[in-house]
């Protein structure tokens, strides 16, 4: 059996919870005064770094230097579907409960935003709301630039679908070519042209800014990235940077004035910025903190709750909003101090009173344990059994090889437990 790399573990967990925080500590509006908040505001750290950890992971479990992709492509791709699709799915279906739950209709929909602050609403026609609703049920929304997510974090989803479909081709291509480093550095140029494109075009507007945030196109870079930064890291390359502890802490310093700088531009920079920001300029330091845990060990007394919690970490990405939302309403209501029976009798009424009361942030510590452990719950109870009667349906039982190709993938919220042995 190959090793299990708990660092991997443990970073995608942090990652998850800070990707939960990103998308809802903003719905208090006392956290604008919040010392240092903007450092909650660099979302698309997190995803971009699944992105790649996605591409490093799936390499090393799947990429046969002299077969290509183990077990074949077909697989490998009902794998990797059993992963996203009944999350993507479920984040739905939780969502669609929040809708009905509010005042707010089933044809508005936000316009593509790179920040979390104030977002726009348009309602659509019945037409192409259901269109839209047929597009987010399927995970093809991110080929649509002119609308968000239903359920916000799910658009990952629908890139990573885009690239398990593209893995069997490149992947094996790419982890035994000759010039990796050069074809490293090539993904970050191709991924910063987009976004270097729009700026001197000064294209600004909803379109652009979803095509640039969700297609899955222009985020293909980030993933081959993966790919071939696991296949330097197998083979010795990154000794440069790995080597030794004095390297490691300069690597890892260099992640963190990266962030810290990226974070404090993001929220004071020219809009120019975001693009380039969000796209491309941070893609050494993400690649950084991946190898640099992948290289990581974690005390033997945590590596089972490392194990746990990074395995949970798809089910934090897919529940948070919807379980914000709810609970955030719920705040509201029992702040105006109604009786239960009478706002289930006179729901609007009550809605209408809930919706100028702002909500303490003193219950936000809880709201983000609660999540933590109701994703723990759902990943091991729920998530599990549905995914291996998917597999048990569309696969034939395959006799153990210690290959791992049983591991999970590295989608934005399971970035895979078991990489290179270090």
């Amino acid at each position: 059996m190959k090793k299990t790399i708990f660092g991997l573990d443990a970073m995608r967990f942090v990652l998850a919870v800070y990707l939960m925080v990103f998308h809802t500590i903003h719905g208090f509006p006392q956290a604008e005064h919040l010392p240092l908040i903007w450092l909650a505001d660099l979302g698309g750290f997190s995803t971009s770094t699944f992105f790649m950890l996605s591409g490093f992971i799936l390499t090393y479990v799947y990429v046969d230097e002299s077969a290509g992709v183990r077990g074949g492509a077909r697989r490998f791709l009902v794998k990797r579907f059993s992963e996203i699709y009944p999350i993507n799915l479920i984040g739905l279906i939780l969502f669609s409960v929040v809708l009905l739950l509010s005042t707010q209709p089933f044809n508005s929909f936000l316009l593509p935003t790179l920040t979390e602050g104030h977002r726009q609403a348009v309602q659509l026609s019945a037409g192409r709301a259901t269109f839209h609703w047929i597009l987010n049920i399927l995970m093809l929304q991110v080929w649509n630039g002119h609308y968000s997510s239903i359920n916000a974090p799910s658009w990952s989803l629908g890139c990573l679908l885009f690239f398990y479909l593209c893995f069997p081709m490149l992947a094996p291509r790419l982890a035994t070519m000759r010039h990796r480093a050069i074809a490293l550095i090539t993904c970050g140029v191709l991924f910063l042209v987009p976004p270097v494109t729009l700026v001197l075009i000064k294209a600004y507007g909803p379109w652009a800014l979803g095509t640039i945030e969700h297609n899955p196109i222009l985020r293909l870079p980030e993933f081959l990235s993966g790919i071939l930064l696991y296949s330097l890291y197998a083979s010795g390359r990154l000794k440069w940077m790995l080597g030794s502890c004095w390297r490691k802490a300069a690597a890892t310093a260099f992640v963190l004035l990266s962030f810290l700088l990226a974070s404090y531009l993001f929220a004071t920079g020219p809009l120019y910025l975001l693009y380039i920001i969000h796209n491309g300029a941070l893609m050494p330091a993400e690649l950084a903190l991946v190898a640099l845990c992948a290289d990581a060990s974690v005390p033997r007394w945590a590596e089972q709750t490392a194990s746990r919690l990074g395995n949970a970490a798809l089910s934090i990405f897919a529940l948070h909003n919807a379980l914000f939302a709810i609970g955030f309403k719920g705040l509201k209501l029992m702040a105006i101090n109604e009786p239960l029976w009478r706002c289930a009798t006179h729901f609007s009424a009550c809605a209408a009173s809930a919706r100028a009361v702002e909500p303490s942030m003193a219950s936000y510590p809880l709201y983000l344990i609660f999540t933590v452990i109701v994703a723990v719950f759902f990943q091991e109870r729920c998530f599990v059994p549905i995914r291996t009667a998917i597999r048990k349906a569309f696969l034939k039982p395959q006799a153990r090889t210690g290959t791992g190709a049983s591991l999970h993938s590295a989608s934005p919220g399971n970035a895979g437990t078991k990489g290179a042995s270090t």
